[in-house]
């Protein structure tokens, strides 16, 4: 190839030479000539194309920045308030980069370029938004500050935590239902701004909103204070107004919550009911509300009169404090008038006083006419009644146990004797007159009570049996009488151990004589055991 240029660059002399053979010469010289000159023109062609195949110019930049020049902030769980910084290796023309750059979702941010231009600082001008996944994007063509443009898209990524979380409850709850004074504490998951913090009542109530004291609630907590109490029977929708935002600027996620306050108590029946004849003197009081009441204020406002004169008792609470009972302390006259009342002044467990007052009266049982002649204490038969041989039965399960034997669950007596007390006799004329009559009437009307006509020893009494030593058992049961008088009686019997009731009155010494009287009625037994001493 050299050869060829250096024949190339000669060529101009050699043209020459050939020119002035080619006019001297005859014709064959002039024929050789023309051939020299056109070889000569033919290598100067390829020559020239040589040439222009070795000619080469240094390549253009078009890459000013590869995309590992960059170093991008990524991070999860950013604050709502997060600085994204982007670093660049060489200085950056900043008018372009900023004309470029892309925020998503949109967003309103901030720019700051540090005195290199080589480190932006992206700030949200509110917040991010929460538990939001952002892209901050510079697109391909920003420039550097030598006016080299980029050929690569450059990206920042980051997720932010999600929104501060909320919580809201009643304070004071009993059942399920808010007291009327209640308060509300409201607890957050992170700091916020208590500027936009604003919690509403929906019916309206106004109140004060304080950061919460109490020791075991979170520090980020607020107690909402009403300024008065709430309705009763009512329920509130209390939430957290809009535009709540934490430290950082970012929405705080809404809660709500539905709290019904307690209902207006009320008075549902006194026992005994109003109106009502023939209570046994020593009938316990009672009445019902429908809140659970409070004991204090309740209790001062109940009054039990005969006259017009209180009647001093005791007081206790059944069925979760919806039911007072009164106990009086002594046992009421025959015939007796006596007045049951509650006032308004009585407050519910929720606070909310007694919608109004109640009141109910009730008679005791009149005094009985003795006769002029009592009837004599008897022993022997059980009488002509239907289960006269159930009742017979009866006594000697009675004795067995009165006299130191036990009874088994088949009805026999084992090991009688040693108690030392004395066989109870049976008397026929406080079966015929007052157990047996008192078991039929159980039985018809399907009840089981010491004092569905008075109490034992008004119907003693009545009866002409007058000692004021005197006692009952009773036992209620299904059946077969003879197995349904067994089972009561043995659970007499259980009672031993602990001295019960029914226990007591079997093995009283004072005790001479019994009535006993049984009745079936629609498959109800009824036993009814009189004890008595008449001294």
């Amino acid at each position: 190839m050299r050869k060829v240029a250096a024949a190339t660059l000669a060529l101009p002399i050699l043209a020459s030479y050939y020119v002035r053979a080619f006019a001297r010469g005859g014709r064959t010289a002039r024929t050789a000539a023309a051939l020299a000159l056109a070889f000569l023109v033919v290598a100067a062609a390829i020559g020239s194309l040589g040439a222009s195949r070795t000619t080469a110019s240094a390549p253009e930049r078009v890459d000013a920045l590869a995309p590992y020049e960059f170093e991008t902030e990524i991070r999860t769980d950013a604050a709502a308030s997060a600085e994204i910084t982007m670093t660049f290796p060489t200085a950056m023309d900043t008018t372009s980069v900023e004309a470029m750059l892309r925020v998503q979702p949109a967003t309103s941010v901030s720019l700051e370029w540090d005195d290199t231009r080589t480190v932006l600082t992206v700030r949200p001008r509110g917040a991010w938004a929460p538990g939001t996944y952002h892209t901050i994007t510079i697109e391909a063509g920003a420039l550097e500050a030598s006016g080299r443009p980029t050929a690569t898209v450059t990206r920042a990524a980051f997720l932010t935590r999600p929104s501060t979380a909320a919580s809201i409850e009643a304070t004071d709850v009993v059942a399920g239902e808010a007291l009327v004074g209640t308060a509300f504490v409201v607890s957050f998951e992170r700091p916020v701004d208590e500027a936009t913090l604003k919690v509403t009542l929906e019916p309206a109530v106004a109140g004060t909103l304080e950061p919460a004291t109490e020791a075991d609630v979170a520090p980020t907590s607020y107690r909402f204070v009403p300024f008065e109490a709430l309705a009763p029977d009512t329920t509130y929708h209390v939430s957290l107004a809009a535009g709540l935002l934490d430290r950082e600027g970012a929405p705080v996620a809404g809660t709500a919550i539905d709290v019904t306050t307690a209902g207006v108590p009320a008075v549902v029946r006194f026992r005994p009911r109003a109106n009502t004849t023939g209570i046994a003197r020593g009938q316990v009081l009672s009445v019902r509300f429908t809140e659970s009441m409070d004991h204090a204020t309740t209790e001062a406002a109940w009054t039990a009169s005969v006259g017009g004169a209180a009647i001093a008792g005791s007081f206790s609470w059944a069925e979760s404090d919806t039911v007072l009972v009164f106990r009086p302390k002594a046992i009421f006259a025959y015939g007796a008038t006596v007045v049951m009342r509650v006032d308004t002044s009585a407050l519910s467990q929720a606070g909310v006083a007694l919608s109004r007052a109640a009141s109910a009266t009730f008679t005791t049982i009149p005094k009985p006419s003795v006769p002029s002649r009592p009837p004599s204490v008897s022993s022997g038969s059980v009488g002509a009644g239907a289960w006269a041989a159930v009742e017979s039965f009866y006594l000697g399960l009675l004795n067995c146990t009165r006299q130191g034997g036990l009874v088994t669950s088949s009805g026999d007596c084992s090991s009688p004797g040693g108690s030392g007390l004395n066989a109870l006799i049976l008397d026929r004329g406080i079966s015929d007159r007052v157990a047996r009559p008192y078991a039929k009437l159980l039985a018809t009307r399907g009840i089981c009570s010491h004092y569905a006509n008075g109490d034992p020893g008004d119907r003693l009494r009545a009866a002409g049996y007058t000692s004021a030593y005197w006692g009952e058992n009773l036992g209620c049961r299904s059946g077969d009488p003879f197995k349904s008088v067994l089972a009561s009686h043995l659970f007499f019997q259980s009672e031993a151990p602990y001295n019960g009731g029914h226990w007591r009155n079997i093995m009283r010494p004072v005790y001479t004589h019994v009535g006993i009287g049984v009745w079936v009625s629609s498959g109800r037994v009824r036993l009814v055991t009189d004890f008595y001493w008449p001294r």
